[in-house]
């Protein structure tokens, strides 16, 4: 029996094979670049991050997600690296929006879209790569990110500069926002098991959020505040 061996095949540096396309082609579309929307590419990219990681984020599983071959996927996104950057994009493209669609001053409300469990575990994946390469894609991912926070960062100062608040170290407390109330996004059964809040629901991560908002209102507060 004959083995027959593929010139085109390559190992990627996140240890993913891939096959280049035969240089030759037949008349007509060239084949694995059918249509299909890149945005249900990145979904799809998104839904693998949330349930493993970047290692489960892999171009060939996101093309079998969707029935296409992995060429068309590397038609819209020529490496993995791109897709992640798009996914990464998304979110905080995501997150922005629904900021500026809420109230100023409706901290609760900002604290539920941590609770969004669209994808529970996607930022907890983000915020823990470990795999190679993973440097480069943190400070990517904190680029993101400060652009989110930009807003936010700027009305906390000016309520620290107003009296309404005590200067506080942003970038704590958006550590705790992003890493802890992401954490207790991505541990759903836990938290309603444990401590009754029901995340699968609107009005659970409404009531959690409002008491976190408590809490972290608390500690805001000037120390000469007497309430």
């Amino acid at each position: 029996m004959a083995i027959v061996s593929n010139e085109n095949a390559a190992v990627s540096p996140d240890g993913e094979t891939t096959i280049d396309a035969p240089t030759k082609r037949g008349r007509g579309r060239p084949r694995g670049t059918g249509r299909i929307d890149p945005s249900a590419i990145v979904d799809a990219a998104l839904d693998a991050l949330a349930e493993g990681g970047y290692r489960a984020m892999t171009m060939r599983g996101v093309a079998r997600t969707l029935g296409v071959s992995l060429a068309t996927v590397q038609h819209h996104f020529a490496t993995k690296e791109r897709l992640w950057r798009a996914a990464v994009d998304r979110v905080t493209a995501d997150a922005i929006e629904r900021r500026d669609q809420m109230e100023p001053d409706d901290f609760a409300g900002r604290l539920a879209t941590f609770l969004d469990l669209r994808r529970p575990g996607l930022l907890p994946a983000l915020l823990s790569d470990r795999s190679s390469g993973s440097r480069e894609r943190l400070d990517y991912l904190a680029a993101r990110l400060g652009d989110a926070a930009a807003e936010p960062t700027r009305r906390l100062r000016a309520l620290s500069e107003d009296g309404v608040i005590r200067p506080v170290d942003e970038r704590a407390l958006f550590a705790l926002l992003t890493i802890g109330v992401g954490a207790i996004a991505g541990a759903t059964e836990a938290v309603e098991v444990i401590y009754g809040f029901d995340l699968t629901t609107d009005e659970g991560r409404r009531q959690l959020s409002e008491s976190l908002a408590d809490i972290l209102g608390l500690g805001l507060l000037r120390r000469d505040d007497p309430t």
